[in-house]
C-alpha cells in the first residue's frame, strides 16, 4: 500500500467516478484502474463496484478512505511547508537507479524537469539490470529506481508508472528498408539485433517466437549503433527509437504480433524508507508523468 494508492482511491471515493478522479489528480484512467487493482490486491478488500456509468464505494472501501483522510491531509501540510523551499536550500544530492531502457528515454525528460524545479539539487543516475538495481534500492545505493520488472522482494515497494510499446526498426539503407511489413517466412529469415538480459527478449520469449539473432548487446545505445550500422532489425521501446526515426536514420517494420506487447515500468524503493522532501518532489514527478 502506498501514499499515491491511497491518494488516488481518495479522488475515487469523493468523485464516484474512476474517469473524473483521473482527472482531478491528473493521471491517465487506465493507471487509476491499475493502482485501484493493485490496492484491492494488497488488502484483500473489494473497495468498489460498478453502479451504472459510476461506480459505488463498498462499506470496506469507506472505512478505508476514513482511516486514509488523516494521513493525506498531513502530506499535503509536508509538501506545502517544505517543498517551496527546497530550491533554496544549499547543494543536495538525489540518487537514483534505473533498468537500461528507462534511463535511455524515459527518465532523462524527469531528471530535467527536476532540476529545472531544484537547481541546487545534484541527481547521480545509476543504471543496470534489474536484479542489480533491485540490490542497490535495498542496499541503499540508491534512493528511488526505475526498472521493467516487477519486485516480489517483501522490502520494496513498487508503482506502476509507465507503460510503452515496442517498436522493430532496421537502418534507412538497409535492404529491408523498403519493407513496410514482413511476412512470417521473412521474419524468421531476418537478422535480429538484441540487448542481453532485456525485457524485450523476455517478452518475445513468451509468445513463442524464435528470432534470427545474429548479435546480441549489452546495452540499449551498442544495440542503437549495431541496428545503424546495418546489422539487423532492432526491437526498442517507442520512446528510444523516436529520436532515430525522426532524423531519419531508422525505419519502422510493421510486425503485427508486436502490437499485442506493451511493457510497464515501475517505481521502486525500499519499504519504511523516510521521504526527505527532495526525495517526495521527484516521486511526484515520476507520478505526473505517467503515461500507464
Amino acid at each position: 500500500m502506498t501514499f499515491h494508492q491511497l491518494e488516488i482511491f481518495d479522488a475515487v471515493a469523493d468523485q464516484m467516478s474512476l474517469t473524473a478522479a483521473a482527472r482531478k489528480i491528473k493521471i491517465s484512467q487506465p493507471s487509476v484502474s491499475k493502482q485501484l487493482r493493485f490496492l484491492e490486491r494488497e488488502c484483500g478488500l473489494k473497495l468498489y463496484v460498478k453502479s451504472g456509468r459510476g461506480i459505488k464505494i463498498t462499506e470496506e472501501g469507506r472505512l478505508l478512505q476514513v482511516a486514509a483522510k488523516p494521513i493525506l491531509k498531513q502530506m499535503e501540510d509536508l509538501r506545502g511547508s517544505f517543498l517551496t523551499g527546497v530550491a533554496g536550500a544549499k547543494a543536495t544530492t538525489l540518487r537514483v537507479g534505473s533498468t537500461p531502457s528507462p534511463g535511455a528515454f524515459f527518465l532523462p525528460g524527469v531528471l530535467k524537469s527536476f532540476v529545472e524545479l531544484h537547481p541546487k539539487v545534484h541527481p547521480t543516475l545509476r543504471t543496470g539490470y534489474p536484479d542489480t538495481i533491485e540490490k542497490m534500492v535495498l542496499n541503499g545505493e540508491v534512493e528511488i529506481a526505475v526498472t521493467t520488472i516487477l519486485p516480489d522482494h517483501p522490502q520494496i515497494v513498487a508503482e506502476a508508472i509507465n507503460s510503452e510499446g515496442i517498436v522493430a526498426v532496421v537502418a534507412a539503407k538497409h535492404q529491408l528498408a523498403h519493407k513496410r511489413r514482413l511476412n512470417e517466412a521473412e521474419l524468421m529469415k531476418a537478422p535480429f539485433v538484441m540487448t542481453t538480459g532485456g525485457r524485450i527478449a523476455e517478452e518475445i520469449k513468451k509468445i513463442g517466437l524464435r528470432l534470427n539473432v545474429v548479435m546480441w548487446c549489452e546495452s540499449v545505445d551498442l544495440k542503437k549503433a549495431a541496428v545503424q550500422a546495418g546489422l539487423g532489425v532492432g526491437l526498442f521501446y517507442r520512446g528510444s527509437a523516436e529520436a532515430g526515426l525522426r532524423q531519419g536514420y531508422f525505419k519502422t517494420i510493421e510486425m503485427p504480433w508486436l502490437k499485442d506487447i506493451n511493457i510497464a515500468s515501475f517505481v521502486i524503493y525500499r519499504k519504511g524508507i523516510r521521504f526527505s522532501p527532495i526525495l517526495l518532489s521527484f516521486l511526484s514527478l515520476l507520478r505526473q508523468s505517467s503515461k500507464a
